[in-house]
């Protein structure tokens, strides 16, 4: 039961990816507060929040239970059990980190929207918690990355903690600006798209660049997308920044 579930969760995470890549351009291109940036905007969040919640649900029953999700096909010696398990349960927590990071993008691209200059409703402690979540796994997974030498482990764990820093430091700056609600806005759901995007390349992907990249190259797909991302973020940051003359 616990496969099938698994599995049925797995495909509605990749077919909501696939559409979300998609999606995701055309609020991007579309005229900012046309009606068409406001429903696709709508389309690209409820179906990134799709994406992060079917994959905490599937990280999580991989933690509690990976034999039973996994179903592994092989006999195994104890040895090659434990291994296996904790494969598994390190892959999950890694994957959990990444859902949180692509939920808590969402979230906060939604909520400073809706809050603009006045941000007490971020400073609620549902709101808060998942922040402060993120940048707790984000610390779980960096430990398992140094201790294993996982250089992926490694960026991804610093690009969270990064990111929940910089949502506190948003959330409780005391310098507010008109207008930083929109440089928000734009980052966090770029962050999103990054989400989307890194899913695509590293997991769609996979097979193709295996064939392509050998070794430590194949860490390429995972960050190509947080590179192009973080660009267009400084870019649009500079942008409009300019435009509605807010300080750095």
């Amino acid at each position: 039961m616990a496969h099938l579930t698994h599995q049925a969760l797995l495909y509605l995470h990749i077919i909501a990816g696939a559409v979300a890549l998609v999606v995701f351009w055309i609020p991007v291109i579309a005229k900012k507060g046309s009606s068409i940036h406001t429903r696709f905007g709508f389309y690209f969040t409820s179906l990134m929040y799709t994406i992060s919640l079917s994959g905490l649900v599937m990280s999580i029953m991989v933690l509690t239970d990976p034999i039973a999700v996994r179903l592994p096909a092989n006999e195994m010696s104890p040895e090659q059990l434990s291994r296996y398990i904790e494969i598994n349960r390190n892959s999950s927590i890694f994957l959990l980190m990444l859902s949180l990071l692509v939920l808590t993008n969402v979230r906060q691209s939604i909520l400073v929207l809706k809050a603009k200059s006045d941000r007490a409703m971020l400073k609620k402690p549902a709101e808060l918690s998942l922040v402060l979540l993120l940048g707790f796994a984000g610390v779980i997974v960096g430990y398992i990355g140094i201790s294993k030498g996982n250089v992926l482990f490694q960026i991804f764990a610093g690009v969270s903690i990064l990111n929940s820093i910089g949502s506190l430091h948003y959330i409780y700056k005391p310098n507010f600006q008109q207008r930083e609600w929109l440089i928000a806005h734009l980052g966090n759901i770029i962050g999103a798209g990054i989400g989307a995007y890194t899913a695509f390349f590293a997991f769609g992907g996979r097979r193709f660049f295996a064939e392509l990249l050998p070794g430590i190259w194949q860490i390429v797909p995972w960050i190509i997308p947080a590179v192009v991302g973080i660009i267009a973020t400084q870019l649009l940051n500079r942008k409009y920044r300019k435009q509605y003359k807010i300080a750095q």
